[in-house]
């Protein structure tokens, strides 16, 4: 019979055990079923089929109005284009902790626990993904609001550094430069 965890440092020692084995047994049940050995897409470096899917669903509600916006069709492909080149760029450590986000938003059981529909990300609803994404925004846990700065700023920064949407933000484009003028 389990006993309840009481509002007590023991508790919250207890809580904290159950926690970790149970992120490690999700971390493990991801491993060995192959998530992180899946390779890359077909003519991406970093990114993978799922990563890819994930991120389908989860750019038009975290860009809402302005994607796909001035670059209409092509506004999917220069995204991932541009997700995967700044992913590569991430230090060793970085690109391993968004690789194991995005593994674990693979795996459904482990999506589920961490508040997402149980449903594959191209069957989701926008209204479903916006409500996941305020709720990690919003959590009293530190590792979901990290998660979601994490994917929200990687994506909000590889969409606004496309040139062609520069006018929708209101950025006037990179400064000319000015040559010097030689000394006298």
């Amino acid at each position: 019979m389990l006993n309840t965890i009481t509002t007590s440092r023991r508790g919250f020692m207890q809580l904290s055990a159950t926690s970790a084995a149970a992120l490690t047994l999700g971390a493990s049940v991801a491993g060995l079923t192959g998530c992180s050995k899946v390779p890359t897409a077909n003519g991406y470096k970093v990114l993978r089929p799922g990563d890819i899917e994930i991120l389908r669903a989860v750019a038009p509600v975290i860009l809402s109005g302005s994607y796909p916006g001035s670059l209409a069709a092509d506004g999917e492909a220069v995204l991932l284009r541009s997700l995967d080149k700044v992913v590569l760029t991430l230090q060793d450590y970085a690109r391993s902790q968004l690789v194991m986000l995005f593994d674990a938003l693979q795996v459904a059981p482990i999506r589920a626990l961490m508040g997402a529909p149980w449903t594959a990300w191209s069957d989701m609803q926008p209204a479903d993904i916006e409500a996941f994404l305020q709720d990690w925004k919003t959590s009293r846990i530190q590792l979901k609001r990290m998660g979601y700065a994490s994917l929200c700023k990687l994506v909000t920064m590889c969409w606004y550094s496309q040139p062609s949407t520069f006018a929708f933000s209101g950025y006037p484009g990179m400064p000319q430069r000015i040559p010097a003028s030689d000394p006298v």
